[in-house]
């Protein structure tokens, strides 16, 4: 019998990227649950993508003390195969926690992650990553035999650009508003309707 996974997504930059108002996000924390109601939790965790890891790159390079993390990185970022990167408790952490899944790699001291991130390999995180990192971690981790892949109460087009424009406007002051042909065209070919019909969304959203 397979399993049904419900994905509840963080932010409105994901849906931002999907409906084509911005780029793709690079990374996306996500939490997945057996239940649409939230109530059987089974995994939070981070999904990194290649354009993100590579901006970290240049921000760490030069920090002997990242060597390590960015070396695992250039190593992740020639390469086309999903990784996983691990974050473990110290036994003598007050708050200390493992995840309860013992396929996980123990540590040294033989303690199973608190965290984890799934790197993916592309430039950016749309709804087919989401899913394809979901079935690849059960498969690997949780031995479940999954179904559909649903996600929780997923933000619908008007929304996400309602929330889109209150955001541009939050950081344009009074300067006019202008929706640029770049941005119709990004939204056409992301949704597939034509441009009268974008038109018609960004009028609606002002």
């Amino acid at each position: 019998m397979t399993t049904t996974i419900y994905v509840n997504t963080s932010s409105y930059n994901f849906w931002w990227g999907v409906y084509g108002m911005e780029s793709l996000t690079g990374w996306e924390d996500i939490v997945l649950y057996k239940d649409s109601e939230q109530n059987e939790k089974l995994l939070a965790l981070c999904v990194c993508t290649k354009n993100y890891l590579r901006n970290a790159v240049q921000e760490l390079k030069d920090d002997p003390d990242e060597a390590d993390f960015v070396q695992e990185i250039q190593t992740f970022l020639v390469n086309d195969k999903i990784v996983y990167h691990y974050f473990y408790d110290r036994p003598e952490d007050e708050d200390f926690y493992e995840l309860p899944f013992n396929k996980l790699p123990r540590n040294a001291h033989g303690i199973y992650p608190r965290s984890l991130e799934l790197w993916y390999p592309s430039e950016g995180i749309h709804e087919a990553v989401i899913e394809s990192s979901v079935r690849e971690l059960c498969r690997e981790y949780l031995e479940l035999d999954i179904g559909p892949v649903s996600f929780i109460e997923p933000i619908g087009k008007e929304e996400a650009l309602k929330a889109y424009v209150e955001h541009i406007e939050r950081f344009s002051g009074n300067a006019e508003l202008v929706f640029t042909e770049e941005l119709i065209a990004s939204m056409m070919n992301k949704m597939s309707i034509t441009r009268e019909d974008v038109v018609k969304l960004l009028d609606r959203s002002v």
